[in-house]
């Protein structure tokens, strides 16, 4: 995984916006990893640290990637798919607090800015093996042009904020 990584798309109840994401895995002196999300030339990173464990409901020897950002919060990711050339494709399933749903954020992942078609089609082939085709995701149009930096902050945990109930309501009970 170290490396660069282009998000090419994501499903998220997470208010995301960007004209260029990115995510930059960095194991050969710490467990690192950033976010950075460019928006008008503008990069806002979200940083933390990532580690491969055991998953523990495989009879394989399949990995998950467990991430603690910065704020303390951690995700656990299952990969759907992945080809460390070119793509990956990560789900995150969680229970929300109130007990009766849950939530889930897919990222697809290329090496390039530009999501090449054969890449598209493993991808979306991953994804529709685990009934999530219908999907919705957000884009990011890596380019050049848009993934240019001229400046940049952290992003404040707290501005991270849920959007509407209907997204929820969409992402209930799939975990």
């Amino acid at each position: 995984m170290d490396g660069a990584w282009y998000l090419s798309a994501v499903a998220t109840d997470l208010q995301v916006q960007g004209d260029c994401a990115m995510v930059l895995f960095d194991h050969q002196n710490t467990l690192d990893v950033s976010i950075k999300w460019i928006t008008n030339h503008t990069a806002s990173y979200y940083n933390g640290s990532v580690a491969l464990i055991p998953d523990p409901n495989s009879n394989t020897t399949g990995d998950l990637l467990q991430v603690t950002y910065d704020d303390q919060k951690t995700e656990t990711y299952s990969f759907l798919d992945i080809n460390y050339e070119h793509y990956a494709v990560v789900f995150a399933c969680y229970n929300n607090e109130d007990g009766n749903s849950s939530t889930y954020e897919i990222w697809k992942m290329t090496r390039t800015p530009h999501l090449k078609d054969t890449d598209s089609s493993k991808l979306d082939a991953a994804i529709a093996s685990y009934r999530l085709a219908d999907t919705p995701f957000i884009t990011f149009n890596n380019t050049e042009d848009t993934c240019w930096v001229n400046a940049g902050q952290h992003i404040v945990a707290s501005a991270l904020v849920m959007t509407s109930a209907a997204a929820i309501t969409l992402f209930r009970g799939l975990c």
